[in-house]
């Protein structure tokens, strides 16, 4: 008996068992009918919840607005290496190419990101679920009625996204946030003024735009993808930072931060998120550009993504669905070579 008969003859056996054909175990799912309904051998879905980016509003933190309202002077600090200062180039991105250049080594100017907060996110709950109306006739004489589509699946209306926040030693995330609502209610109250261009084009530029990523188990390739359409933090749990009990020593309010977002539509599962996501990194980072990437940039091989952690630039592939990590081709080699290195040190 020749081997392809064997393991024709064994895959008919397999059928009959709990672990189902051997070689096509998960297409037999799809093509029929298990009507002997023998225990199924196909591994549960076993997605890993993945990323969430928040991108970068556009405040206008310029020092002559930032001396328009008392409470944001500490922003104007001299000292690169603080909370103030990252705040600061989070929310104003234009920081970095202004005549004063308020650079901080703390922030990746080219990073559309906000790494701060996907960081340290714990939950992020709220999503609308797509809901289609119906319209159903009257009843007849016999009390038979039809119903029917009656709405557009798509979602634009408003709802809240509540982000739950891990806290950190000097608090950075709830001044982050209390800064960002601020400056809107200042705006809201003509005290301080939006960047020129913002004005002319009468866009708001305190909105960010929140993308979820969920991930294979591997964390490699994109499972499922959905966004919001602007978004606006709204609140800040300013006030449970002055509770005061002498029970406690330490204040537990202060572990996590709970922010409540405006959302304005919402978007699932359609190609073109992945291409607007890409394009946004590409806005920080020009060498990112559909056109550039390829040449400017390394991709982090897979074997390799531990070591850069915390670093590099996301990139979907729209063939793939892959999230692949980029950095400049200086930088890789760079950190290649000092990490061969490290290698080869300990193995001697």
């Amino acid at each position: 008996m020749n081997e392809n008969k064997i393991n024709t003859t064994l895959n008919e056996v397999y059928k009959t068992t709990s672990l189902g054909d051997a070689n096509s175990s998960i297409g037999s799912v799809f093509y029929g009918i298990n009507h002997r309904q023998t225990p199924s051998p196909v591994p549960i879905n076993r997605d890993v919840y993945g990323l969430t980016f928040f991108t970068r509003p556009q405040l206008n933190l310029s020092s002559s607005n930032v001396r328009a309202e008392r409470s944001f002077i500490p922003l104007l600090t001299s000292e690169a290496a603080s909370i103030q200062r990252i705040i600061r180039c989070y929310l104003d991105p234009r920081l970095n190419i202004s005549d004063f250049a308020y650079s901080c080594p703390f922030v990746d100017h080219e990073n559309a990101f906000m790494p701060l907060l996907t960081n340290h996110l714990l939950s992020c709950t709220g999503w609308p679920d797509p809901v289609l109306d119906y319209y159903s006739s009257e009843p007849g004489a016999y009390k038979e009625t039809f119903s029917m589509v009656d709405s557009s699946l798509d979602i634009y209306s408003a709802y809240d996204i509540t982000a739950t926040f891990r806290n950190m030693v000097g608090d950075p995330i709830r001044s982050l946030f209390h800064t960002w609502i601020s400056y809107a209610a200042s705006v809201f109250k003509g005290i301080m003024v939006p960047y020129p261009d913002f004005m002319v084009k009468n866009e708001i530029d305190y909105n960010t735009r929140i993308y979820r990523l969920v991930l294979d188990k591997n964390k490699r390739y994109v499972q499922k993808i959905g966004c919001t359409g602007a978004a606006f933090p709204y609140d800040v749990p300013m006030g449970s930072a002055f509770d005061y009990d002498s029970e406690t020593p330490l204040n537990a309010n202060n572990d996590r931060i709970a922010i409540r977002f405006r959302c304005m539509g919402a978007c699932y599962q359609d190609d073109i998120i992945m291409h607007e996501f890409n394009a946004a990194v590409g806005i920080f980072n020009p060498n990112m550009r559909e056109s550039m990437y390829a040449s400017n940039m390394q991709k982090i091989p897979v074997e390799a993504l531990s070591v850069f952690n915390n670093r590099g630039y996301p990139r979907i592939n729209p063939n793939t669905y892959e999230l692949e990590w980029y950095v400049s081709r200086e930088v890789f080699q760079i950190s290649m070579i000092a990490f061969q290195a490290h290698m080869g040190a300990l193995s001697s």
